[in-house]
């Protein structure tokens, strides 16, 4: 009964943590001008989940006209947030039941995910006066047109529960199977604490930067989104490039095309890449002289890169839709979606991965003779 405890407390503490960091970037972003902020936290967390949100608006002058819209993101600065607590609660000072308190955090975690996305149903506040764009479409300078009703519009959001629950399994089971595999192999669990710092001081410096440069709003942005824009940013450098292309009546509005890569982004990914090699090898004692400690930390590297890449290439994808429905009649005007190729993804992982393995290593061998020789 005592691990079960324990895995409803990791759990518990989890949904906390997802709950807080949504929280504060929604108020940063001024979210709550838009609608109730528990009601769009709950959102946030659902998303984080893997969940989708839908969003109905209609004239309320009660026409039977309704805007559908869905969105498919994830903010991953918060699913990050729940799986460094939840891992961290799994496995603080306790080897022994890992797998007994990640099956009950799981169970209990999904849960209190379905809970948030069914909570997460609200009322946007729309403005007066909505109007649309040119009545011809986007190639047409028919000018602004105003939709029929009284110049109000009744807006709602919810967010399904199904894709929450499912996601939230997944990524609990992937969080339980991380912390055992770190009971099993000292390597998995010395490389999990060296990230710590690395991520912890990108995380602070990221917000920092965003706030002095951008304001509230982009410290906002960073704070629910750190680990899509990180990834998207070292992928450009390392030359994968992010597609953003749309199609429908509205097409236009939003032309294909990709973003550009290298450039001074290259540096960027440079830094974030030796980050973890360099607090992994000044962390723990290596046999065999610097070269071959450089060709095992390339060996370890290159794949862990090329797999979180990957992975957060695919959980990154931004999907948008919208539809117009009239007397029963739906209408695609819009569809924009906001991609990279995951493949390209592990390539350039498993490329970056190994030249910042083998000069990480390198680099923190010359750290140690350094310090030795202002030692003496």
């Amino acid at each position: 009964m005592r691990e079960v405890g324990r895995g409803l407390l990791a759990a518990a503490a989890a949904l906390l943590a997802m709950a807080g960091v949504a929280t504060a970037g929604l108020a940063l972003l001024g979210a709550g001008r838009a609608g109730g902020l528990g009601a769009l936290t709950a959102a946030a967390v659902a998303l984080a989940a893997g969940g989708s949100a839908d969003v109905v608006a209609a004239p309320s002058g009660g026409l039977p006209l309704a805007v559908r819209g869905g969105l498919e993101v994830m903010p991953l600065g918060v699913s990050l947030a729940g799986a460094v607590v939840l891992g961290a609660l799994l496995l603080w000072r306790r080897e022994a039941g890992v797998l007994v308190r990640g099956a009950v955090a799981a169970v209990a975690l999904s849960a209190g995910l379905a809970v948030s996305a069914l909570l997460a149903r609200g009322t946007l506040r729309m403005p007066d006066g909505v109007t649309a764009g040119g009545a011809g479409g986007c190639g047409r300078a028919a000018g602004p047109a105003r939709l029929p009703g009284s110049g109000r519009f009744d807006a709602g959001f919810s967010v399904a529960v199904g894709p929450a629950v499912v996601g939230a399994v997944a990524g609990a089971l992937v969080v339980v199977g991380v912390c055992w595999l770190a009971t099993r192999f000292p390597a998995v669990a010395t490389g999990l604490r060296a990230a710590r710092w690395p991520a912890a001081g990108l995380a602070v410096l990221g917000v920092a930067a965003a706030w002095t440069f951008g304001g509230a709003a982009a410290a906002g942005v960073v704070l629910l989104a750190l680990p899509q824009l990180v990834c998207g940013a070292v992928l450009l450098g390392l030359g994968v490039p992010w597609t953003i292309s749309s199609s429908g009546v509205f097409s236009c509005a939003l032309p294909a095309a990709p973003v550009p890569t290298g450039g001074p982004l290259l540096g960027l990914s440079a830094v974030v890449l030796l980050g973890w090699p360099v607090a992994f090898a000044a962390g723990r004692r290596r046999p065999g002289g610097p070269l071959r400690r450089a060709a095992a930390a390339a060996a370890w590297f290159a794949p862990a890169a090329g797999a979180v890449l990957a992975v957060v290439t695919l959980l990154s994808r931004i999907s948008v839709d919208v539809t117009v429905g009239v007397f029963g009649l739906a209408l695609p005007v819009f569809a924009a979606q906001v991609t990279a190729n995951p493949l390209l993804a592990v390539v350039a992982g498993l490329a970056g991965g190994a030249v910042a393995g083998f000069a990480g290593s390198l680099l923190a061998d010359g750290f140690s003779v350094s310090s030795r020789v202002w030692k003496r």
